[in-house]
């Protein structure tokens, strides 16, 4: 089936199902993903073995089955965003240590660098709402109608997006988003194999991430702020429940907050070494918050140096000395 007649699909469930019955489907769904030895899934069993170790193929493929139930139900709840209330929107997020990036978006700009866990569309509605402005990057997928489907969905919840693609200058844009409005500029970092990837220890292990985060706070002289987002069942709250909608929804959790020492003058080797630094401290303090949560990460592709293709890692590396 086509990649747009699946996400068709996806959307008439969360338009027309009635949430309970949608949910367990996606919950089914993903379970049968997750057990299975499809691509996506097996690199996903080698991620959270570098993360955290089992020893029997069986505990293994559970907790992929796990992993694989949080992420289909990122996509069901992701295109459910646009049928929601405000109401239900703000009753469906909690936060914990998120009042040092609230004061800091009070006066100006700031960003978040993020790894693919949780429902990062749910928690942008959210902040678009009660912190500032999301202006993000969002990957260009193909076919161009599923693209151009998810950059409606964004669009429709007030984020402002731009797409990755080669010659878009879309951290410049950002850049200077930042500077001209007050918003917050939240980035997926977890993975990168361009030439400005930057090499740091995740979960232990080397691996290759995006720096854009690090560039935009150096550049607008404001901190980074680590963020996880983590599916949250809070069933037992019934007043909550009400509200929402549903008894799922995610916690956000805000590490504190990383600040350049560079300046946008100094000289491009001091600024490259602020930002590899800033990256490294990143990636430490997300292994910290992430470790406990391993299968709300939904990284289905390589990330890890070691998992890397030799002969294309060594041409990246050799295109950004």
């Amino acid at each position: 089936m086509k990649p747009q007649h699946i996400f068709s699909l996806i959307d008439f469930a969360a338009r027309n199902l009635p949430e309970a019955v949608a949910r367990t489907a996606f919950s089914a769904v993903g379970s049968v993903a997750g057990l299975s030895g499809i691509s996506g899934v097996s690199q996903l069993r080698k991620n959270y073995q570098r993360v955290l170790p089992l020893s029997g193929k069986l505990a293994q493929r559970r907790r992929s089955a796990t992993a694989m139930r949080h992420y289909l139900r990122y996509y069901y709840e992701a295109f459910r965003l646009p049928y929601l209330s405000a109401e239900q929107i703000d009753a469906r997020v909690s936060v914990e240590n998120i009042e040092t990036l609230r004061q800091t978006l009070t006066t100006g700009s700031c960003t978040g660098a993020l790894m693919h866990m949780g429902n990062w569309d749910l928690a942008g509605a959210w902040a678009t709402r009660n912190l500032a402005p999301v202006h993000t990057i969002a990957e260009k997928l193909e076919p161009e109608e599923v693209a151009e489907q998810f950059l409606n969905l964004r669009r429709n919840l007030d984020m402002v997006i731009y797409h990755a693609v080669k010659g878009a200058h879309v951290i410049d844009q950002l850049t200077a988003d930042m500077k001209n409005v007050r918003c917050f500029v939240p980035l997926l970092c977890d993975r990168d194999l361009s030439a400005s990837g930057v090499e740091v220890r995740l979960f232990g292990s080397p691996a290759r991430v995006a720096p854009g985060p690090a560039i935009l706070a150096l550049r607008a002289a404001t901190p980074l702020f680590p963020v996880i987002t983590i599916a949250e069942n809070f069933k037992n709250d019934r007043q909550r429940v009400r509200r929402a909608g549903t008894s799922w929804g995610i916690k956000v959790i805000v590490g504190d907050p990383i600040y350049p020492h560079a300046s946008a003058e100094a000289s491009t080797a001091e600024r490259n070494a602020d930002v590899q630094r800033m990256m490294r401290e990143w990636a430490e303090t997300m292994s910290a918050l992430s470790a406990k949560h391993v299968t709300h990460w939904h990284m289905l592709q390589k990330v890890f140096v070691a998992d890397l293709d030799p002969e294309r890692l060594a041409k990246t590396v050799g295109e950004s000395q």
